[in-house]
């Protein structure tokens, strides 16, 4: 059996009912966009494929009641509804030609002429009813009070008028037996004045739809600003701050040069007495005395260096905490910078420690595709997990005894994620205390010795990630096994 099926190019529907009205949709539709273009606001759409539709029904009633009386001996309805259907043909002209509001008045003052007109003439017909839909249906076509007040006050006056003209009047028309006219009409009057008071309220309900949904936007544009504002606010703060700091570090830094030369420069000079001391003819136990004096001020001189650098760290720490990035965002192949900076903080550790060897573990997302960032912030960041996730693994195996089975091992991971991407740096090093996890992002916390960390490394990092470029930075560690940290970036389309 050969069954033919409908293509969604030829635009005919398949099934045999819609075939059959197929064609008086489509002709629906191109009499009610007579006039129709894309320059009109919504409103003056509407209007004019309301004016087409109340012409398009008018006639389809008119030629009706012109089939039905084409053979009767009632040759003047006949006429009439002929009439009426020529008459209701200019709103169509006058729309195609875009003289809309010409279309609208005609619509509205020949009904209330021809309904005049018909009333009186026939007496008996109810079409002076029409007269009262029709001085409501100014509101469809116009916008303007005067005119709605004005065409409303005609229609009306034109009612009392008929009906009073109806009692004195003559009617020079009537047809005998007319009584099913007067019934049909005064029917279809409430049939219009139905449709056009469901229309005002289908377009109440759209409109109230359209308006929970305009609000619900607006709410979350206004949520959305409200965070922005929070973030500028917290922004200024930290800028402020910024600045505060970089002022602080500034200041401190000149005086600390001052004690940190000064130490070496003491250093140098016990040295100094310690050769000036070989040739003085002095006692044994003086010299002794005097060796021992020279001790402890060396001794003393190379604390206050060690504290110097490490105040001197932590300056230049607090000055690149608060340096403001100028870096542009730009596409960056994220497993590439990964990989680099993997090895770059690897051979710096072993540049210190020549004995010590780690594996490295890499799993990177090949589909990755580039991500928009700031290359030079992101690199920091990178290079302060890897040297942590480094020192992590060395430190715990110094601590463990020769011999031991423990391979210190660093990997690192990308993948995609909800609207952006994960990259996860994990060891398998000493692990950070249950009790400080939460203070490890803090700015001068660290778990390191002193001497050995700034504690501002984890704080810049998180500083970039999560305000610089509006990701997350999250760490999940177990004391004595393991540390990951877990990066997510937001991906930003150019």
């Amino acid at each position: 059996m050969l069954t033919l099926h409908k293509s969604a190019a030829d635009g005919a529907p398949a099934g045999p009912l819609a075939r059959l009205i197929w064609p008086f949709l489509e002709m629906w539709k191109r009499l009610i966009n007579i006039g129709v273009h894309k320059e009109l606001t919504e409103w003056q759409w509407k209007r004019v494929r309301l004016l087409n539709g109340i012409s398009a029904i008018t006639i389809a009633i008119y030629t009706g009641y012109v089939i039905v009386f084409f053979n009767s001996p009632d040759w003047l309805t006949f006429r009439i509804c002929l009439a009426g259907v020529f008459l209701n043909l200019p709103p169509f002209i006058l729309n195609h030609y875009r003289r809309y509001n010409a279309s609208a008045y005609y619509c509205i003052l020949s009904v209330t002429v021809l309904c005049s007109f018909i009333a009186i003439a026939r007496k008996y017909d109810g079409v002076e009813y029409y007269l009262i839909s029709n001085s409501i249906v100014a509101m469809l076509f116009f916008r303007k009070f005067w005119k709605i007040l004005m065409l409303f006050s005609l229609n009306v006056a034109a009612y009392f008028a008929v009906r009073y003209a109806m009692q004195h009047v003559q009617p020079f028309l009537y047809v005998k037996d007319s009584t099913y006219f007067y019934n049909a009409n005064v029917l279809l009057f409430f049939m219009t004045l139905f449709f056009v008071v469901y229309y005002f309220r289908a377009e109440n309900f759209r409109q109230e739809k359209m308006l929970s949904q305009k609000n619900e936007t607006l709410g979350q544009s206004l949520e959305h600003l409200q965070n922005t504002q929070d973030q500028l606010v917290q922004q200024e703060k930290l800028a402020s701050l910024g600045a505060l700091t970089a002022g602080i570090a500034h200041e401190i830094q000149n005086p600390l040069n001052f004690v940190d030369n000064f130490s070496e420069v003491g250093i140098e000079l016990v040295e100094e007495l310690r050769q000036e001391l070989d040739h003085e003819a002095i006692s044994e136990k003086r010299r002794v005395m005097i060796t021992s004096l020279l001790d402890d001020l060396a001794q003393s001189q190379k604390k206050v260096n060690e504290h110097a650098d490490r105040a001197g760290n932590i300056v230049r720490g607090m000055l690149l905490h608060s340096r403001a990035s100028r870096g542009e965002r730009q596409p960056t192949d994220l497993n590439a910078l990964a990989d680099e900076y993997l090895r770059l903080a690897y051979h710096g550790l072993r540049a210190k420690h020549k004995d010590f060897n780690a594996t490295l573990s890499t799993d990177f997302n090949l589909q990755l595709g580039p991500i928009t960032v700031v290359v030079e912030d992101i690199s920091r960041v990178l290079l302060n997990l890897f040297t942590n996730a480094f020192y992590a693994v060395h430190k715990k195996a110094t601590q463990l005894p020769p011999g031991s089975n423990y391979k210190p091992t660093v990997s690192v991971s990308t993948q995609r994620a909800v609207n952006g991407v994960l990259l996860r740096v994990r060891d398998n090093g000493t692990g950070i205390p249950l009790d400080v996890i939460d203070k490890i992002f803090h700015p001068f916390f660290t778990t390191k010795p002193p001497g050995e960390g700034t504690g501002l490394g984890l704080s810049l990092s998180y500083d970039i990630v999560t305000k610089g470029h509006g990701g997350t930075l999250t760490v999940n560690s177990e004391y004595g096994e393991y540390s990951e940290f877990t990066v997510w970036l937001p991906e930003v389309r150019a």
